[in-house]
């Protein structure tokens, strides 16, 4: 019976030991597997940052494109008569993955919101009615960087 006992003791304390090792063993693992994860989260975002960062300096070329445009269209005969158009921005709309800019129509104080890729007319805004939509959408389509 004493060697039965003692048999049982050592089983359970061999158990308990292949118990604790195979714990601490995931534990590590666990822990090596989550800053692999961790790295890799840290090269994507970077990837990311710089990515967003160049398409921001890209669109920031089109800033003088753009005012050429208004300028060209403001030298008509008869353009100062009625109405006159001003370059708000230009910036990067995560949203639309795309460089937008806006101009202010006077006297109307209507805003257009326009990609500048392809120039087409996203929206427009007229002040001071809907200030409060245009706020929301610069913020939305900006991605929270330009608050009003």
């Amino acid at each position: 019976m004493k060697n039965l006992n003692k048999l049982l003791i050592i089983s359970i304390i061999i158990v308990l030991i292949i118990g604790i090792s195979f714990g601490v063993y995931k534990f590590y693992r666990t822990k090596q597997e989550l800053q692999i994860t961790k790295q890799q989260i840290q090269v994507l975002e970077l990837e990311r940052s710089e990515s967003y960062f160049n398409k921001k300096v890209e669109c920031e070329k089109y800033t003088k494109l753009v005012k050429e445009e208004i300028n060209e269209r403001g030298k008509g005969m008869f353009a100062d008569l009625f109405d006159s158009e001003f370059l708000q921005m230009v910036f990067y709309s995560p949203k639309e993955d795309s460089c937008l800019y806006i101009i202010e129509r006077l006297p109307d104080r209507e805003h257009f919101i326009y990609n500048a890729l392809t120039h087409h007319r996203i929206t427009s805004f007229r002040f001071p009615e809907q200030w409060e939509d245009y706020k929301k959408f610069l913020f939305e389509y900006s991605n929270g960087e330009i608050k009003l």
